[in-house]
């Protein structure tokens, strides 16, 4: 049967799932004895659907033959994609080898506005009603929809997720001749901006040591953690968050990575202390270090990664003065036995003995010899060692008590020998600790040989101490660790005597 030269066959086509998003197939006569052949030679694409009154805003994308002897055309109409974000979504969550929750939103845009010469029209949308490269723009919020079933996905009409920001955009041909012509496909990623926390165990201390990585965008204002996460809740049953400063002055991520732009203040080991918390007398004396570096990921994007690189013992802090400094970057702390040497000690009181033998023919021999309040020990002695870590070196030693940024002076034990010679008696003493010892002789009025002499010697009291001290620092060192300072200090404890 033949077909009129002006009839129109119209077919109907769904590309997606919203029921509106039509695309109109019109049969039309393009044979060249037709008055038809001139509006099939000079119709352009991105005109208006003849009836507009029930395919308004339906515009002509695509011109083909019906037919092989081209005697009739299908063109192809279709209308601007309207509310996408309902069913335009591909979520994928965060994995082993994708690190943040993500959706992907597939738009189709008109590639110009619908004004004169692909300007945008009253009221259209860069980026919603028609293509625009900056538009919108990275790291802004996502749209949502209460059929989301991911992020903020409440209420009825579009709204912003602000957990999810616009990571990257790449526009692409659809590879639908339909589209095409008149449209482009974006597709916009959106990232769930989180920080990305990891928890590794310190091999050589055996605690918890948290890494946090943060996205920054360009232009965005620096920070640095001063407090990480903790893992209980405040009395209002709220988490606590990571305590966060500025620097000073400020500076924009991309700044901090000219160059030129070291930022001592950023970039590589610091010692953070841990804030004084207002709702306890826990002072603020001690503290964790931490490593911070940055990468560039893109034109646009950095990540700054924050580690623990050794924590300090936070519990052990005391409000005293005297106590907080002994805490003061406190690693680790513990007791073991180790052999160490103590020297013999001479007792003050009476540090010889002498006895005298009377000879058959007149006269006396006199023995003297020491009296120990006790001997040498050389064995098993308890000892506390004592770890601390600074982010710069500790300092020369300049006292002998503790302090927290210097190395401490030690005071070792240095016993001394007595000689006491005289022709009618002596003594040698081997090396003690002793108080200020005074040995005297005479020789009387009566010696067979010698005539009336006397003769005292004053020995001095020991350096440092003259008895075993309770406790001894016997080492105080540091190394290089970590980007900062290992400092161990050893102290020795006395021997258990009974009395």
């Amino acid at each position: 049967m033949a077909t009129s030269p002006n009839r129109r066959q119209r077919t109907i086509q769904f590309t997606t799932p919203k029921v509106a998003d039509l695309v109109v197939v019109e049969v039309v006569d393009a044979s060249k004895h037709v008055s038809s052949a001139d509006s099939a030679d000079n119709n352009e694409y991105g005109s208006l659907h003849p009836d507009t009154s029930r395919f308004p805003n339906f515009r002509l994308s695509l011109i083909k033959p019906a037919d092989d002897q081209g005697q009739f055309q299908n063109w192809y109409y279709i209308k601007d994609r309207t509310e996408q974000d309902k069913y335009n979504w591909e979520f994928k969550s965060a994995s082993a080898s994708m690190r943040y929750d993500s959706v992907v939103r597939t738009y189709v845009l008109p590639r110009y506005g619908s004004g004169t010469n692909g300007a945008p029209a009253t009221g259209e949308v860069a980026g919603t009603d028609y293509f625009e490269e900056l538009a919108p723009a990275l790291n802004t919020s996502m749209p949502t929809t209460i059929h989301d079933p991911f992020g903020d996905g409440v209420g009825g009409s579009l709204t912003a997720d602000n957990d999810y920001i616009l990571f990257e955009k790449k526009q692409t041909r659809s590879g639908d001749e339909v589209l095409d012509s008149l449209y482009v496909v974006e597709q916009r990623v959106y990232v769930k901006k989180v920080p990305i926390r990891r928890i590794d165990i310190d091999a050589e201390f055996s605690v918890p040591l948290r890494t946090k990585e943060t996205l920054y965008y360009s232009g965005q204002t620096l920070q640095k953690t001063v407090r990480f996460h903790q893992n209980d809740s405040d009395s209002d049953g709220s988490k606590d968050s990571d305590v966060m400063s500025n620097l000073s002055p400020s500076v924009t991520v991309d700044e901090a990575t000219k160059k030129g732009k070291d930022q001592s203040d950023m970039w590589g080991t610091f010692r953070e202390p841990y804030p004084t918390d207002a709702s306890s007398t826990t002072t603020a004396d001690t503290y964790f270090g931490i490593y911070r570096e940055v990468r560039q990921l893109s034109n646009n994007w950095f990540a700054v990664a924050e580690r623990e690189i050794i924590k300090t013992s936070r519990d052990n802090a005391q409000t005293t003065n005297t106590t907080t400094q002994l805490n003061e970057g406190l690693v680790q702390s513990y007791f073991i036995t180790r052999t160490f040497s103590w020297p013999a000690v001479l007792n003050a009181s009476t540090p010889v003995y002498a006895n005298t033998w009377s000879r058959r023919n007149g006269g006396a021999e006199t023995i003297v010899y020491p009296n120990f309040l006790r001997d040498a020990y050389n064995g098993p002695t308890k000892m506390k060692v004592e770890k601390f870590w600074s982010a710069s070196p500790f300092g020369e030693p300049s006292s002998t008590t503790f302090s927290a940024t210097n190395l401490q002076l030690l005071q070792p034990m240095l016993p001394e020998t007595i000689k006491f010679q005289t022709p009618i008696v002596s003594v040698g003493i081997k090396p003690t600790l002793h108080e200020d010892v005074v040995l005297s002789v005479t020789a009387g009025s009566n010696h067979p040989v010698y005539e009336f002499e006397a003769a005292t010697v004053t020995y001095p009291a020991t350096h440092n101490h003259t008895d075993w001290p309770p406790s001894l620092v016997i080492s105080d060192s540091q190394k290089p660790f970590r980007g900062g300072y290992l400092r161990e200090r050893i102290t020795a404890y006395k021997p258990h005597q009974p009395s």
